[in-house]
């Protein structure tokens, strides 16, 4: 009689593997050289708002470009109604960051913690979305103008 197959416990989906899928735009808020080179150092595509818009050009000019490219923007704004709407418009993926004063380099570690949950995110939730990043381990998926319900948000 042979012996049953052991389940594995670890998560195949967690690796950084479909990192290579995607680009993050870093927005004017959140882009510290600290979380850009913090995410290329992973492997990651990024992209930064500095070396595409002037200051400034208005959120809902930039957000249905970069959403309409198919970039996944990190941001520490919490977007108003109006950027919402036009997120939603262009289809677009947004990871907001939640905190209090974070110091660059906490905010880079942090997202780097994180990214395999939101990696998770992006392969299970089709766009348009907004997720709130807490903590590495604590990613909502919060726009219910977006989706009635999201897969992986909790």
């Amino acid at each position: 009689m042979a012996g049953k197959k052991k389940k594995s416990t670890t998560r195949s989906d967690t690796s950084l593997e479909s990192l290579s899928l995607y680009t993050f735009f870093l927005d004017r808020a959140s882009e510290s050289i600290a979380l850009y080179t913090s995410l290329k150092a992973q492997g990651a595509q990024v992209e930064m708002h500095r070396h595409h818009y002037a200051d400034s050009v208005d959120d809902k000019v930039w957000l249905p470009e970069v959403a309409t490219k198919g970039w996944v923007i990190i941001s520490q704004n919490q977007f108003n109604e109006l950027e919402r709407l036009a997120l939603r418009n262009a289809k677009g993926r947004a990871f907001l960051i939640v905190h209090g004063d974070m110091k660059a380099e906490e905010e880079a570690a942090m997202i780097v913690a994180a990214l395999p949950k939101m990696l998770r995110i992006l392969k299970a939730n089709q766009p348009p979305f907004i997720a709130r990043v807490y903590n590495a381990k604590k990613i909502v998926i919060t726009s219910s103008k977006f989706r009635a319900h999201s897969k992986l948000s909790r």
